[in-house]
């Protein structure tokens, strides 16, 4: 299967699990100059800015591996650009969660991350 369709799959097996959980979704694929976030969600008042990882077959790595220091900065600027555009949001507490998307085909497993970096 194609790297883009496994992404978007693990992308909509994170959405369900955030939305099984009680969060309300505001956006998948975010895009701000400095680059995407996969989704934010919301629960009461915090505001979560997740990073999808999906892993078809066995790896070295574990996905969250894969969310380097570099990748953690741009998804930073683009959550404060998200707070610039909805102020309204500002006071939330917010959190970077990193979901691991393993086997999204078969018998897929989810590994939401809370808090994966500050």
């Amino acid at each position: 299967m194609d790297k883009k369709l496994i992404g978007a799959l693990g992308e909509k097996i994170v959405y369900n699990a955030y939305k099984d959980k009680c969060y309300k979704i505001l956006g998948v694929n975010y895009h701000s100059r400095f680059g995407e976030i996969d989704i934010i969600a919301q629960r009461g008042n915090i505001l979560v800015f997740c990073e999808v990882k999906t892993r078809q077959g066995k790896t070295l790595y574990t996905a969250k591996e894969a969310v380097t220091y570099s990748k953690q900065q741009k998804i930073k600027s683009s959550a404060l650009i998200y707070l610039q555009e909805n102020p309204k949001m500002q006071n939330y507490i917010v959190r970077f969660d990193v979901a691991e998307v393993y086997n999204p085909e078969n018998n897929p497993t989810v590994n939401i991350i809370e808090n994966a970096f500050e």
